[in-house]
């Protein structure tokens, strides 16, 4: 049965008043947006507090590369959804190098030939934005834009929803979701020594390890991360 933008958007609320793990559900929202519209890839990038974004979650590790991209270069659709509080749009090839031509080629040499990005807002403040690519050029009307949205507006809840009470503001919860990030990424950088895996197989391999013995994803790679500290400490 195809996966609809209901459907997905259902089970992602549902699951935020249980006990979950910021980075898997945003990671999963990444997964099934990508599904929902038909699109290559997505990403969410999040403000860290001094003005840039950082990466946050991603539905495969190729569009981790393209938007640690957009970080570097300083453009993209990304950084300008969060930067204007705007739905952006880009249709083709041509328009994408055009409006970026630092980030342009790069994205359409990955493939990518059109894009929506959506802001993540919380009572009016941008906290960051998620990137939707397409693998060929596409108008993308309306409704689906407003879909893009919901699934940002969701990832804007559970990133907020995952620190409360809120005691410190917007810039202490994003880095919060950020240092979660972080741990993961470590996580899966000894995963990817131990076994071989390349870094997208290694983060499958922490989500399927935590699913089975039910633990959080950040609990599980903090334990993995502190494990091998130990052992290189003996």
């Amino acid at each position: 049965m195809a996966l609809t933008a209901a459907s997905a958007l259902a089970a992602a609320i549902s699951s935020l008043v249980h006990d979950y793990d910021t980075v898997g559900t945003l990671s999963q929202l990444c997964d099934d947006c990508a599904d929902v519209m038909g699109a290559a890839a997505a990403g969410i990038m999040l403000a860290d507090g001094s003005g840039s974004l950082e990466m946050m979650a991603a539905s495969s590790h190729r569009p981790t590369d393209i938007d640690l991209y957009e970080i570097q270069a300083g453009e993209g659709p990304c950084i300008d959804a969060s930067l204007t509080g705007k739905v952006v749009v880009v249709s083709s090839a041509e328009e994408i190098i055009t409006r970026w031509p630092q980030f342009g080629p790069r994205a359409v040499a990955a493939g990518f030939l059109a894009a929506v990005a959506c802001p993540l807002r919380w009572h009016e403040e941008d906290i960051g934005a998620i990137n939707v690519f397409f693998p060929q050029a596409s108008g993308i009307g309306g409704d689906e834009q407003r879909v893009v949205q919901a699934f940002a507006d969701v990832a804007t809840i559970a990133i907020i929803n995952a620190d409360l009470p809120p005691t410190g503001g917007l810039v202490r919860i994003t880095r919060r979701a950020l240092a979660a990030r972080t741990v993961i990424e470590q996580a899966k950088g000894v995963i990817s020594a131990q076994t071989g895996f390349d870094m997208a197989a290694s983060f499958d391999h922490l989500r399927a390890l935590a699913h089975k013995h039910g633990q959080l994803l950040e609990t599980l790679a903090q334990e993995i991360v502190d494990a091998t500290a130990t052992r290189l400490a003996l």
